[in-house]
């Protein structure tokens, strides 16, 4: 029986893998690094991106010969000769290698003879051509695609150029048609441009088949003239860099008792620019007058409610009257609630020396005390208790005392008070 068991536990273990196998070699071929191509055809002057898939971190590219290929921070490899190249994306203490080929360049023509009249079509292999020009248009031309065509017998080079500056020759013969058609030549002339009107270059066609043999090209438009009016002296147009005339117009507003103002403001009522800025002025407030205000005429009381204000009132003293708050306007001094009058309240002694409330003695003198603070007493001098005497009769309340001097007291080695040191 426990054989059997062994077995069992056995046979589940390996059903148990062969389920999670699978999806454990997924998990981890999705996490796995890996360059986007191992290998790279890029023209010369083009650029091809590459990636590290799956990287999180830092990578760093390499390039094992930058006079054919570069390769930047990005992995963006950009071609600058024709050959082969290793390419390495240095990461995780690994490198993964791409091999970059760059073609020759090359024209798929370098010597043609051409038939009057007809055309082919020529091509840079290798890299992007960008211009293409030929030594004599009367002999043969060459489109902005490659399209060469022959118009008269003659030798002509085909100059074509890539995005580097490279040039690449082509040389053409034009011969005689199948019927032995030699274009006859004539001048066709052009016209200058002016500021409002493109010219025309010359050109030349065949007197006999009429086959343009020279194109005529538009010439760009040549600049306005303007004179010192800002008006150009051929068409009449106005230069759009002519100064701006301002139309000035001033504002201001004046306060009032109950609105604020401004100083004058200067600005142009076509752009808006402001030539001389306002400044706020605060309103004026009323100025009352009996009641009304001489500048507005509005009356306090009747027109607008009054400004009251509440003036405490003061309690009385043993020798002093005291009195009750007062309300009044303070706009036109309308009062509003009148103050009362409270009496003295006379010196209280109950049976003592001094009054209760004011310390007057029995003839009625009130002492006019100083305060003295109390000293603390330091290792080099006794303190004092505090005092009180009166400033005008000289009667002192309580005698001061003095405080015995205190030990030194030692903070790192020294006394705080006279910095004597601890082992003097």
């Amino acid at each position: 029986m426990k054989k059997y068991r062994v077995l069992l536990g056995f046979v589940l273990a390996l059903v148990m893998a062969v389920i999670l196998c699978p999806f454990y070699t997924d998990v981890q071929a999705a996490k796995k690094v890996k360059l986007n191509a191992t290998e790279a055809t890029v023209q010369l002057g083009d650029s091809y991106k590459l990636t590290l898939k799956n990287a999180e971190g830092t990578v760093k590219w390499v390039s094992k010969n930058k006079k054919i290929a570069t390769v930047a921070d990005n992995g963006l490899v950009t071609a600058v000769a024709s050959g082969k190249v290793k390419v390495y994306a240095e990461y995780s203490g690994k490198k993964y290698v791409c091999t970059v080929t760059v073609p020759k360049v090359k024209l798929n023509k370098t010597e043609v003879e051409l038939k009057d009249g007809k055309s082919f079509k020529l091509k840079l292999k290798g890299a992007k051509a960008v211009s293409y020009s030929s030594s004599d248009k009367a002999v043969a031309t060459v489109s902005k695609k490659g399209t060469v065509k022959g118009f008269h017998l003659g030798d002509t080079i085909i100059t074509v150029k890539d995005a580097s500056g490279n040039e690449y020759k082509c040389y053409v013969t034009v011969v005689l048609d199948e019927e032995g058609h030699v274009h006859t030549p004539v001048f066709d002339f052009g016209y200058a441009s002016t500021c409002t009107v493109p010219g025309l270059s010359n050109g030349t066609h065949c007197e006999v088949c009429g086959a343009v043999i020279t194109a005529r090209e538009p010439l760009p438009l040549k600049p306005h003239t303007y004179d010192e009016n800002y008006t150009c002296t051929v068409c009449g147009a106005i230069d759009p860099n002519k100064p701006h005339e301002h139309t000035l117009v001033s504002d201001k507003k004046d306060p009032t008792c109950t609105e604020a103002g401004y100083t004058e403001t200067v600005f142009c009522s076509t752009c808006g620019e402001v030539l001389m800025k306002k400044t706020e002025l605060k309103a004026l407030g009323h100025d009352f007058q009996g009641g009304v205000c001489t500048r507005c005429g509005v009356r306090c009381g009747v027109d607008i409610p009054h400004d009251l204000v509440t003036e405490k009132g003061k309690a009385p003293t043993c020798v002093e009257a005291g009195y009750t708050e007062a309300v009044y306007c303070k706009a036109c001094g309308h009062i509003e609630k009148m103050s009362d009058i409270i009496p003295p309240l006379g010196h209280e002694y109950d049976g003592g020396a001094q009054c209760i409330r004011c310390t007057a003695d029995l003839n009625g003198h009130v002492h006019n005390w100083v305060y003295e603070k109390r000293v603390e007493p330091t290792c080099q001098e006794p303190g004092m208790t505090e005092g009180r005497y009166c400033k005008d009769c000289g009667y002192r309340e309580y005698e001061r005392q003095f405080i015995k001097r205190v030990p030194h007291q030692y903070v790192n080695g020294k006394c705080k008070w006279c910095n004597k040191k601890e082992d003097e």
